[in-house]
């Protein structure tokens, strides 16, 4: 999510969307990347190659830090383009006043949107204070956006003394109101450490997944799969999960459902389908280096099935892209 489409949907209706809150969360899935994330005694995941289930995050979005961009100092990199703005008619100070209006009115999309103007430095000098503040009154205001911002800034100490408690209480407030993006968080941090409960991580995931948060889906997959701790490995839940990410279209939830199937996890092994979820995958974007494996499908399903196959996945492609 770049920072065009944040700026036009503020400059055109003052409106917050699930973008701003997605923008912090980008940098923050990790998945299991490796054994040291896992609970006690639980099984490398098979992670990486673009034959096994993968979980690995989206690129995140350039992001500044008090250690890149102390308080009170603006941002090093280049201010938004006046074509953010209204055909290049209003500036990005123009808009942050009207939303700084707007907030102080009382509204609390624009309290989020004065906070992120803050944290980004767009219109104002950058001040990681003023951004906890107004996120904080979002938070108090009980919107679950602003809980889960300010949970973030709390846990990080950005702008604001690191309270880890506090951090916690806020999550599970914006978990409780139903955001994906804080089930999410919340799945994530039940994976690892002395409090790790891979079972009730797993029903977070759940919640996220349900809430449309498709990347849920390849971290809940794998878990599945793997089993941890409380929670057994069931190789059908795990299909299933992938299964609800790829019909998200989810690139790489595509991809993990092809290895589903050409290794026969959770149901039968089917090369044509196995190759049809690949191919579907590399037309959503995906860009793993897997020409080796389609080469083996194609081989094993004939020239006239793959063509088939490559056929069905780019029109289920362009179907799912036309809902969107």
């Amino acid at each position: 999510m770049g920072r065009t489409l944040i700026i036009t949907i503020v400059a055109a209706a003052l409106g917050l969307t699930a973008a701003v809150v997605l923008w912090h969360i980008w940098g923050r899935l990790g998945g299991l990347s490796n054994t040291s994330d896992l609970p006690a005694g639980t099984a490398q995941p098979a992670l990486g190659a673009s034959g096994t289930l993968s979980t690995s995050e989206p690129p995140p979005p350039a992001q500044s830090s008090p250690a890149t961009a102390p308080e009170g100092e603006p941002l090093a990199t280049e201010a938004p383009s006046f074509t953010d703005f209204e055909q290049n008619t209003i500036s990005a100070e123009e808009v942050f006043g009207r939303l700084l209006a707007a907030a102080e009115a009382g509204s609390t999309e624009a309290i989020l949107h004065v906070a992120e103007f803050y944290g980004q430095g767009w219109g104002v000098r950058q001040n990681f204070s003023e951004r906890f503040q107004w996120l904080q009154k979002a938070a108090e205001a009980g919107d679950p956006q602003g809980l889960f911002l300010a949970a973030l800034a709390l846990e990080q100490g950005l702008g604001v003394a690191a309270d880890q408690a506090a951090a916690q209480a806020a999550l599970v407030k914006a978990a409780d109101a139903g955001l994906a993006a804080a089930h999410f968080q919340l799945g994530q941090d039940l994976l690892a450490g002395p409090k790790a409960d891979p079972a009730l991580a797993a029903l977070h995931l759940e919640e996220a997944l349900a809430g449309g948060l498709s990347v849920a889906a390849n971290l809940l997959g794998q878990l599945y799969l793997e089993g941890a701790g409380n929670l057994a490995p069931d190789a059908g839940k795990a299909r299933q999960a992938i299964q609800r990410g790829a019909d998200m279209a989810d690139p790489e939830a595509l991809k993990n459902l092809g290895v589903m199937f050409k290794e026969g996890w959770g149901g039968p092994a089917d090369p044509l389908q196995a190759l049809k979820w690949y191919l579907a995958a590399r037309e959503a974007g995906w860009e793993g280096d897997f020409w080796e494996i389609l080469a083996e499908l194609e081989a094993l399903v004939g020239a006239k099935a793959a063509r088939q196959a490559e056929a069905e996945a780019r029109a289920w492609v362009a179907e799912r892209s036309s809902i969107e």
